[in-house]
């Protein structure tokens, strides 16, 4: 084992820059389009408007798959239909029936229709126009704040944090890569296994957001399990040697955690997610050991940080 010089570096640390006014206007506008709603509108349909359709795509007469619906729901302008027919349902009232022409793209998936000309026959039920909400006092005390002006501050204040954390994230993960590719770091075979085991976890918890298995994923990508794995050895490796360079690091500067900070940071987590003591005590006794590495790890990346360049 073999630690490189760690200190007194220079990766090439970027300069903070505050973000600008216009930045904080574009996330403002965001934030207000977040919170639209929509209301029934009388008159016709206009882009940006919402239509609530009942429509039948023919081709030659005759209805194919997967082209009707009812009490859609579409936006007009957001391009979620197939180019052309959104733009032939704006100027219409509640009750119209629209004859909307339009030509597939000659790379659609569905080969039967790519390239080809259909008439989508359609029955507007409903439009609904968007409201969007002012920036105003009454908007900020949704988020708990008694003031539009409040509210910016505290908008731009999370995005130079974050924008802070993002650039520090940055640095630091090029700085941990120059000292490991100078280092000899030895990664035993136990550590690379539970590295790989929890990488493995996060994929398929991942996926499984998507209402797919692993077991899916692996033969839709014509993987086994073990080809898998192997491909996230390398993965594996760069976090394993970085949990292998923080604890020597730690102990090389005398880097430490104190109980009293572990129950803090626990707390907090108890009182954040307003867990009963009961089940705290459970969560104590299993998470004390994975929140006091996450502490030191903090500690030791604010020290790389501060004393590199």
């Amino acid at each position: 084992m073999k630690i490189s010089d760690y200190k007194g570096l220079n990766v090439g640390k970027k300069e903070f820059s505050p973000v600008s006014e216009e930045e904080i206007t574009a996330e403002l506008n965001n934030l207000l389009n977040s919170k639209v709603s929509y209301k029934t509108k009388e008159g016709k349909s206009v882009l940006g408007d919402t239509v609530n359709i009942d429509y039948k795509g023919l081709l030659d007469d005759v209805a194919f798959e997967g082209g009707t619906a009812e009490k859609y729901d579409l936006a007009l302008g957001s391009g979620s239909f197939i180019p052309g027919f959104e733009e032939q349902l704006v100027g219409y009232e509640a009750g119209s029936d629209v004859d909307v022409h339009v030509t597939f793209p000659e790379q659609y998936h569905a080969e039967n229709l790519a390239g080809k000309a259909v008439v989508f026959k359609c029955h507007i039920h409903e439009v609904k126009e968007k409201v969007t909400p002012e920036f105003n006092d009454e908007f900020a005390k949704g988020f708990g704040l008694d003031s539009a002006e409040a509210l910016k501050t505290e908008l731009a204040r999370q995005m130079n944090a974050k924008k802070k954390n993002d650039l520090d994230n940055e640095y630091l993960g090029r700085l941990i890569k120059t000292i490991i590719d100078a280092s000899e770091i030895e990664v035993s075979e136990e550590l690379m296994k539970e590295r790989v085991d929890e990488i493995y976890s996060y994929y398929e918890q991942q996926i499984g957001q998507y209402g797919m298995t692993m077991d899916s994923y692996l033969a839709m990508q014509s993987l086994t399990v073990e080809d898998f794995r192997n491909q996230l050895a390398d993965q594996a490796m760069a976090s394993a040697q970085g949990d292998v360079l923080f604890d020597e690091i730690a102990k090389m500067e005398n880097i430490t955690v104190e109980d009293s900070e572990v129950e803090h940071e626990l707390k907090m987590y108890q009182d954040y997610y307003q867990v009963p003591d009961e089940e705290f005590k459970k969560f104590r006794d299993e998470k004390t050991n994975d929140v006091k590495s996450d502490i030191l790890r903090r500690k030791v990346a604010v020290f790389l940080v501060e004393n590199n360049n």
